[in-house]
């Protein structure tokens, strides 16, 4: 099927400016977004926990905030997910230690009341490994069993005492921030009966490291496909290439920081599908455009780039089309697991479409005018290079 009649003829490089100017103050709108209101970046970026919560009856949301509220939580860290006859909830708090300090201050009181003021020498807590207490205390050794005894008598649930390679030296995992939720909702709901389906916990440290291997997955892609156009095409070819799909995340980010969706590790792999999904595009233009330049070798570049879009464009259209068509099935029918992804995809696919044909191709003229310029700079004076434009048996310019 062709949704572009054969010989149609749209003037795509001759708006190669106004297009330039638009997707300009777009991606700079995008890196000012980013630096200036900053991302909303998600538990798996910044650390923390997420509960996920399901109901057997039916309950308002503003039962399950005013339940959470004695734990100190805010209204907006509760959140309806799936739909309302599902039940679910989800509490995300971004403190890796939320809740720890009170639980801290009731493990040490208890072992104090036990075993004297002093017998506890040095306390940390890390919350990298899910919430543990670290307890060194004056010798002699204390069995494990007789260390949990004394927080089960203090009435403190949820924590466990562990061994420690270390003299002297035993660990305290501290209950999380299910075992709390549990218990808030088991004294304000005392009706309603609460499973908890899913726990996902992440240490401040952790998110960092994903943060950054995040950005340097997607760095380290551009390379790749800089070095790969080169090779396959021509130098002049791969900045186009670049251009357009850094072109394509700084937008897709800058959306999702202006309307404050949440960056996640899905998003992630939506930025780099989306990488795969415009340079696909753009290669098939720019088999089109090298076919072209070998059979019509003295065409001017600007019809030649022209036509070649305009030859390939009911094919980019379809490819467009259907592949939006599937990610809208995922984002209606998919839930919330798959939102995200699809959100970033369905941004992805519609910029990624425009800059194949408005910043990719048009691109290669730029190239071209500057490439002579560039092959004078990077050739020793008096190697003899021919530069594109000279005749044979020229001298080199002066």
């Amino acid at each position: 099927m062709e949704l572009i009649k054969p010989g149609t003829n749209y003037d795509f490089v001759g708006k190669r400016y106004i297009a330039g100017a638009v997707s300009g103050l777009a991606v700079l709108a995008s890196i000012l977004l980013f630096f200036i209101v900053g991302p909303n970046w998600g538990i798996d970026f910044t650390g923390g926990t997420e509960v996920v919560i399901k109901f057997e009856d039916d309950i308002q949301i503003t039962e399950v905030r005013e339940a959470l509220s004695t734990l100190g939580l805010g209204g907006d860290a509760v959140q309806r997910i799936n739909a309302p006859e599902d039940h679910q909830f989800s509490i995300r708090i971004q403190d890796a230690g939320f809740g720890a300090e009170q639980v801290q201050a009731d493990v040490l009181g208890a072992f104090s009341n036990r075993y004297g003021a002093d017998w506890v020498v040095n306390s940390r807590f890390d919350a990298q490994v899910g919430g543990r207490l670290t307890i060194e205390h004056q010798p002699p050794e204390v069995a494990v069993r007789e260390l949990s005894e004394v927080l089960t008598g203090a009435a403190i649930e949820g924590a466990m005492v562990q061994e420690s390679p270390d003299d002297n030296t035993f660990y305290v995992k501290m209950p999380g921030l299910a075992s709390q939720v549990e218990e808030a909702i088991a004294g304000s709901l005392s009706g309603k009966k609460v499973e908890i389906q899913q726990v996902d916990s992440v240490g401040p440290k952790v998110g960092g490291d994903l943060r950054r291997q995040a950005f340097l997955a997607m760095a380290a892609t551009l390379g790749l496909v800089l070095v790969y156009v080169g090779f396959r095409f021509d130098i002049a070819f791969a900045p186009g290439a670049i251009l357009a799909l850094f072109h394509d995340v700084a937008i897709t980010i800058g959306v999702f920081t202006a309307v404050q969706n949440e960056i996640n590790l899905p998003m992630i792999g939506a930025l780099l599908t989306i990488i795969g999904y415009s340079l696909n595009d753009t290669i098939v233009i720019y088999d089109r455009i090298r076919e072209n330049m070998q059979r019509y070798r003295r065409t001017d570049s600007e019809r030649l780039i022209n036509d070649s879009i305009n030859e390939t464009l009911s094919r980019t259209l379809a490819t467009s089309l259907t592949t939006m068509m599937a990610i809208v099935a995922f984002l209606v029918l998919g839930g919330p697991v798959i939102s995200v992804f699809a959100q970033a995809m369905l941004i992805g696919v519609v910029v990624g479409t425009y800059s194949t044909v408005f910043v990719a191709t048009p691109s290669i003229l730029f190239m071209e005018k500057i490439k002579p310029h560039l092959i004078k700079l990077i050739t020793p004076a008096g190697a003899g290079v021919r530069i594109p434009g000279q005749e044979q048996g020229e001298g080199p310019s002066s």
